[in-house]
């Protein structure tokens, strides 16, 4: 993250809420609409919960009051990521050779 992000958030937001992994979600002072989230360190959109999915994209005006101990929300963080992960083959044979320009 950028230190114009950083000094961004800290003059023009206002900080809503921080959860227990470090994220800290902010609305625009002058404009309550426009919301942004600072991910954690070592943390990206895998570690929003679903009701500040919803709030950062304007579905829900209401902000979550939730707050997960650290270890569910990390257990959710891994199981989403496990979810999404590409399974590689471990055998590349696909049955026909592909042609290979010269």
């Amino acid at each position: 993250m950028s230190i114009g992000f950083k000094l961004y958030s800290f003059f023009k937001g206002n900080l809503v809420h921080q959860d227990s992994l470090g994220n800290k979600y902010y609305h625009d002072k002058s404009n309550p609409s426009k919301r942004w989230v600072v991910y954690a360190v070592g943390f990206g959109p895998e570690s929003l919960p679903t009701q500040f999915h919803n709030w950062l994209h304007n579905t829900s005006d209401e902000i979550p009051d939730i707050d997960l101990e650290e270890n569910n929300q990390e257990s959710n963080v891994k199981r989403r990521v496990q979810k999404h992960s590409v399974k590689h083959k471990k055998n590349v044979d696909k049955g026909y050779n592909s042609w290979q320009p010269k």
